[in-house]
């Protein structure tokens, strides 16, 4: 996993598969059975409606018809829809939910073992971009340009915050849920002090620690391609898509974490971030004052805000850690 929980404490942990991954949820007090059966249907509910592999879900319907006529969805689809379109503006585009038919491009590419020619991917770069999404009354979305949906950057982020909401009702105040990348801690640990959650190696294997950060009831989200590439004619390719090229996302970033108590805002940004590459992020990082992420480079160097600063503990010394209010770069 990206992120790995640090800890020796007695807990209780049960496991699942789903959104195309192993989820971990682990428990450090008892009677959890019903906030874990609540998140389990959640979670499958949520991916029969958001799977773009699904033939029956919403988001294939709305693949599907949308351009041609408004789709009703659920309210936890149109909030989702809604946010991404939100988190698109921010991002100045880096986040978005419509790369489906770049995503598309490059799947093909990789079954054939055979780069795209650059006709095709430009063809598919046209038809994309958040201003082709119609957020309509009566929870209505209508899509124009040919733009398809893919919410693999953001629906894990939009299912943890809502764990969470079940795990405060359940009465749940010390817990963590990894979503495969996605670290949610919940309260605190009995004695009252802070979660130490690490950071993997960018460099390493799953089990290194890069570095741990020590936090309370927040989210913790990472982007890298160390795991999760894919090989074309021996080019070893990103799977994140830059919306802004069509391409897959070539730089100087080796991995990106996001630590954010909104956890749909900290799955957005991490994917946004490290799209943007190294320069454009840490600018946008200090630009936005609100982001508080680590920033691993190719160099061995970790860019670090001031807000977590204090909290890292870095665990090889061969990098160099710099806070990003300390540095200019162009």
């Amino acid at each position: 996993m990206d992120t790995a929980l640090i800890s020796n404490e007695t807990k209780i942990i049960k496991s699942i598969f789903a959104l195309g991954t192993d989820i971990h949820f682990i428990f450090y007090q008892p009677n959890f059975e019903s906030a874990f059966d609540r998140a389990h249907s959640l979670i499958l509910d949520m991916e029969n409606k958001l799977s773009v592999f699904k033939p029956k879900s919403l988001v294939a319907k709305l693949n599907r018809y949308g351009n041609y006529i408004p789709i009703k969805v659920c309210p936890e689809v149109y909030e989702l829809i809604k946010k991404s379109v939100e988190y698109s503006l921010f991002s100045e585009g880096y986040f978005d939910i419509t790369v489906k038919r770049l995503i598309d491009v490059w799947k093909e590419a990789k079954q054939k073992n055979q780069m795209p020619a650059k006709e095709e991917v430009e063809l598919a770069f046209l038809y994309t971009g958040s201003e082709n999404i119609q957020l309509l009354s009566n929870y209505r979305v209508k899509l124009k340009n040919k733009v398809k949906l893919d919410f693999g950057a953001i629906a894990k982020g939009f299912l943890a915050d809502k764990i969470r909401e079940i795990f405060e009702q359940e009465g749940i105040n010390s817990a963590i849920v990894d979503l495969g990348g996605h670290i949610l801690t919940v309260g605190k640990k009995h004695d009252e002090s802070l979660w130490k959650v690490g950071i993997r190696h960018p460099f390493k294997t799953r089990e290194d620690v890069l570095g741990f950060l020590e936090l309370g009831s927040t989210s913790v989200v990472t982007s890298a391609s160390y795991e999760r590439y894919f090989t074309i004619d021996n080019k070893k390719l990103s799977h994140i898509i830059n919306p802004k090229t069509g391409f897959p996302v070539k730089d100087d970033i080796a991995s990106i974490t996001v630590v954010d108590t909104n956890s749909t805002f900290a799955d957005a940004m991490s994917t946004a971030l490290f799209a943007m590459g190294f320069k454009k992020a840490i600018n946008f990082i200090q630009d936005s004052k609100t982001i508080e992420a680590v920033v691993a480079t190719s160099f061995r160097e970790i860019y670090i805000t001031p807000g977590l600063a204090q909290r890292f503990t870095l665990c090889d010394s061969s990098f160099r850690v710099i806070k990003t209010n300390e540095v200019i770069v162009l």
